[in-house]
C-alpha cells in the first residue's frame, strides 16, 4: 500500500482494515489533522506486521476481522513484540462494532491500547488517535465502559451456560497483585476504571499528568499489564469496580 510522506512532527499512524473504502475513509480523516499522516494501509493483519517494521507508525487502527490473519493475533503480536522491546509504540487502537463484542475483551487482552465503534464521530476518530499515543486509553468513557460491561456479561453467560444475567463473581487470581498497590494506586486504578483520563486525572487528584503517568506505569508493572484498558478490565473481574455500580471494593 502506498504511503504518505514522513513529517517529524505528526503523530504517524498505519491503518489495517480488509475493506479499501474504509481504510480510505479513516485515512482522509486522519490526513485532514495537521498533527496526523497516514504513512501506510493494510488489508489483513499479516501485511500490517511488515508494514510496522517497515515504517514504524506511532499508532495502528486495526480491524479485527480480516483475512490472512485478523486483528486480534496481530494485535497480540504487536503487543507482544513491544513488551520484549520496552517500548509502549505503536499502540493499538481496535475498530469494532457492536456485533464484534465477543471479540472486544480478546482485543484488550492482546494488549489493545483501546477501540473504537466503526461508526464512530470522526472528531473522536482523531481525538482517540492522539489519546492512545499519549498513553491514555479509554477515549470514549461513557461508550467503553458500556461495552466492557456488556462483553463480561456475555463471557459470564458463555461459562455458566446460560442466556440468563449471571451474577458478578470477583477473581481471586488478582488479589495477591493488587494487594501491592499502594492506596493512590489503587485510586489511580479505580478512576481509570470508571472512565477517567491521565488529563482528568490529574485534574481531579491535583497534581500533574507527569504524576499521574508514573503511577499508572506503575500500576500496569504491578499487575503485569500492558495498557490502561488491560487495567480497567482486571478491575472489574476483582470486582473491584463492578458493572452498574458505584461501589468500589478491595476485600
Amino acid at each position: 500500500m502506498a504511503a504518505a510522506a514522513e513529517v517529524d512532527d505528526q503523530i504517524r499512524v498505519l491503518v489495517a482494515d480488509d475493506q479499501g473504502v474504509i481504510r480510505m475513509g479513516l485515512a482522509m480523516i486522519l490526513d485532514h489533522e495537521p498533527d496526523l499522516t497516514t504513512i501506510a494501509q493494510a488489508g489483513d493483519g499479516e501485511e500490517a506486521l511488515r508494514l510496522i517494521d517497515e515504517y514504524d507508525p506511532d499508532v495502528v487502527l486495526m480491524d479485527i476481522r480480516m483475512p490472512v490473519m485478523d486483528g486480534l493475533v496481530a494485535t497480540e503480536r504487536i503487543t507482544s513484540a513491544n513488551k520484549a522491546a520496552g517500548r509502549s509504540r505503536p499502540a493499538v487502537l481496535v475498530l469494532t462494532t457492536f456485533d464484534d463484542e465477543a471479540y472486544v475483551l480478546s482485543a484488550v487482552r492482546a494488549g489493545a491500547s483501546g477501540f473504537l465503534l466503526k461508526d464512530t464521530d470522526p472528531d473522536l476518530l482523531v481525538s482517540a488517535v492522539r489519546a492512545v499515543y499519549r498513553g491514555d486509553s479509554l477515549v470514549d468513557p461513557a461508550s467503553t465502559r458500556v461495552l466492557l460491561e456488556r462483553c463480561m456479561e456475555l463471557e459470564r453467560q458463555v461459562g455458566t451456560g446460560t442466556t440468563e444475567p449471571a451474577p458478578a463473581q470477583p477473581d481471586g487470581r488478582w488479589t495477591g497483585l493488587l494487594s501491592q498497590l499502594s492506596e493512590r494506586e489503587r485510586e489511580i486504578l479505580v478512576w481509570m476504571a470508571r472512565g477517567l483520563s491521565n488529563r482528568d486525572l490529574a485534574t481531579k487528584l491535583f497534581v500533574s499528568e507527569t504524576t499521574v503517568k508514573t503511577h499508572v506505569s506503575s500500576v500496569l508493572s504491578k499487575l503485569g499489564l500492558t495498557s490502561r484498558v488491560q487495567a480497567v478490565v482486571v478491575a472489574y473481574e476483582a470486582g473491584v469496580v463492578r458493572p452498574g455500580e458505584a461501589d468500589v471494593r478491595w476485600d
